[in-house]
């Protein structure tokens, strides 16, 4: 069966590692003018920082038309299959020399989606060792799902401050290094963490989940949106992008969205989504 993006031998090794090799989705100067969009919203309004932890493509208009980006879509279908929801997309930043850092994780410890969703994780500054970037135990995707405890560590960059609370064998793990523009896509049961930024300069990552019309979340209804095909399941209450192209005229759509998250992601949870008062 023709592919759109990916060869065969990188859909293999997704289906059995968990995780795709480094490939390129934005160029050079995509790539700087998107960091600069996400700087500008940060200068300009530091007290909404916390609406990019989650549903960033519901406040910026940039991450939506990105989220839809065809190159992107194409690398998902190949993934996939032809109809996908865009469920979210979240910004994780490091800051130089904080010690801020994600403990070993399954997203499937609190994402309860079957049969699974699939991670973009594009870097739009450089992710690597230095600065701290995703490393991941290849194949751990195919394991069971280890028992996680969530934190109180300001630190963490996680929405829980959440951590594997057992003993597994670290030995395999792999660090998946990108330059600004490249992505990587990993399954969201892959074991995976990172690391402490000791480079000099932020370490910016764009996260964007994406799942098949036909999967299923457990516990109340959440939100998403249709990017590509036909939804004939309507497990999702489909929602539209942004409202506007003036942020702040997005906030009070983004609301409802965060809350359906809390209600699920976040359920008998002390934390909440950093976008709800």
């Amino acid at each position: 069966m023709p592919t759109k993006f990916l060869s065969q031998a990188q859909i293999t090794h997704f289906d059995q590692q968990g995780f795709l090799p480094a490939f390129r989705i934005l160029s050079d100067s995509e790539t700087r003018t998107l960091r600069d969009q996400l700087e500008d919203f940060e200068a300009r309004y530091p007290q909404l920082k916390g609406q990019l932890d989650f549903k960033a493509n519901l406040i910026l208009p940039a991450v939506d038309r990105l989220s839809k980006d065809a190159r992107l879509l194409d690398v998902m279908e190949d993934l996939l299959g032809p109809d996908l929801l865009h469920w979210n997309s979240t910004f994780r930043t490091k800051e130089v020399n904080t010690g801020q850092h994600a403990a070993w994780h399954q997203d499937t410890a609190y994402i309860k989606l079957k049969p699974f969703l699939s991670i973009c994780w594009l870097a739009l500054s450089p992710a690597n060792r230095e600065s701290g970037c995703l490393r991941v135990i290849p194949g751990s995707h195919k394991g069971a799902l280890l028992s996680h405890r969530e934190g109180n560590d300001p630190k963490s960059i996680l929405s829980r401050a959440q951590f594997i609370d057992e003993q597994f064998d670290k030995s395999g793990a792999i660090d998946i290094e990108l330059a600004p523009g490249e992505a990587t896509v990993i399954n969201h049961g892959i074991i995976h963490c990172s690391g402490l930024n000791q480079s000099g300069d932020r370490r910016i990552g764009l996260l964007m989940d994406y799942l098949p019309t036909r999967a299923v979340k457990e516990g109340p209804r959440d939100t998403a949106i249709l990017v590509r095909g036909e939804d004939h399941f309507g497990h999702f209450d489909l929602e539209r992008g942004p409202a506007s192209e003036d942020p702040l005229k997005n906030i009070e759509h983004q609301q409802r969205s965060l809350e359906a998250i809390t209600r699920t992601m976040y359920a008998e949870s002390q934390h909440k989504p950093k976008g709800l008062p």
